[in-house]
């Protein structure tokens, strides 16, 4: 049976020490719910930081799926409750929304998208806005392409302005980011991305969280599968 969603993540060999507990956690979840789930092992964009991978996967698979959401999460993203599904974000959502992102917690960026869950609509309109979103990375925001948070920058800068009513952000309550506040404002209902911390650290972070979510099985299962994949796109589910 087609999936109404294609979830995807890019986990390259160098991030699997943490990888693998997102990926555990988002194949338990699409598992759950009958999605498809595909991770990407290789570098798309050979020329640019590995992070435009990620929208460059969201490019080929808005041709190649047929399906009616491609959606990415990023690889330290743990999905907080797998009762919520996805249609919940979009079952209200107007037909002129194309992309929806998390709010960002950064108190000076509230009203900008966090890029570490994308879901963007298989239409025309959401070709559009991923296609503008390469097109900028290489043209007028390439100053932006590889300085922090490069997509997100290039992004809220260059695309966000050409698109904004195609776009909804998502509750910072259902999807949350790893700040030194998180305490206060909690993981969210939905996903907690674990950013802005060193990789032991997030790694330790998501492995706790994630055993509290998941069998051990399922993180071994994981490890795995990305020792064994070493490369390419690697079809889960």
């Amino acid at each position: 049976m087609k999936s109404k969603f294609d979830l995807y993540q890019l986990i390259t060999p160098n991030i699997d020490d943490y990888a693998q507990y997102g990926m555990a956690s988002v194949y338990r979840y699409a598992q759950k719910h009958g999605y498809s789930y595909s991770v990407q092992r290789s570098q798309l964009v050979e020329d640019m930081h590995v992070n435009w991978t990620k929208i460059e996967m969201i490019r080929q698979a808005l041709v190649s799926s047929v399906s009616e959401w491609i959606v990415l999460f990023d690889a330290d993203l743990i999905l907080m409750n797998s009762e919520i599904s996805l249609d919940f974000f979009i079952e209200k959502v107007p037909s002129n929304i194309h992309i929806l992102m998390p709010a960002d917690t950064h108190f000076f960026k509230w009203r900008k998208p966090n890029a570490g869950f994308i879901m963007v609509r298989r239409s025309q309109e959401g070709r559009k806005i991923v296609d503008e979103w390469m097109k900028a990375s290489r043209g007028e925001g390439r100053h932006l392409a590889d300085k922090h948070p490069r997509n997100q920058g290039v992004y809220w800068n260059y695309v966000m302005p050409k698109f904004y009513n195609n776009q909804q952000l998502i509750s910072r309550r259902y999807c949350a980011k790893y700040h030194w506040f998180y305490r206060f404002i909690g993981h969210g209902k939905f996903a907690f991305h674990i950013t802005q911390t060193d990789d032991e650290n997030r790694s330790e972070n998501m492995k706790k969280l994630v055993l509290q979510k998941v069998t051990a099985t399922i993180i071994e299962w994981a490890t795995a599968k990305l020792r064994s994949h070493r490369s390419g796109l690697l079809k889960l589910l």
